[in-house]
């Protein structure tokens, strides 16, 4: 027995990561990623289950990945039912 699959033309599924990236003299926003300690850009990229891109959004690499991804998804919001990401370690606020 012959089962047919088909796709959606639209992607439903997205994977969103960020990588920093070392700057030379070019004009432009710039700036100090503490946790790798480069200092340049971020790219925030989202791409479908395929590895296509969806979304590029180029930040200063002082943005913190959770901001870079607001900036990203927000075009994206009705289109995309499921987003994957990475999951980091939240620090406890501190109390005084």
């Amino acid at each position: 027995m012959l089962i047919e699959i088909t796709r959606q033309r639209t992607p439903s599924a997205g994977i969103i990561d960020s990588q920093p990236a070392k700057t030379t003299s070019i004009k432009g926003e710039r700036g100090y990623d503490a946790g790798k300690k480069i200092k340049g850009r971020k790219r925030h990229i989202v791409v479908d289950t395929l590895g296509l891109l969806l979304v590029v959004v180029v930040t200063a690499a002082s943005v913190q990945d959770r901001d870079g991804a607001k900036l990203a998804l927000q075009s994206l919001r009705e289109k995309l039912s499921t987003i994957f990401a990475e999951i980091t370690q939240k620090r406890a606020p501190v109390s005084s």
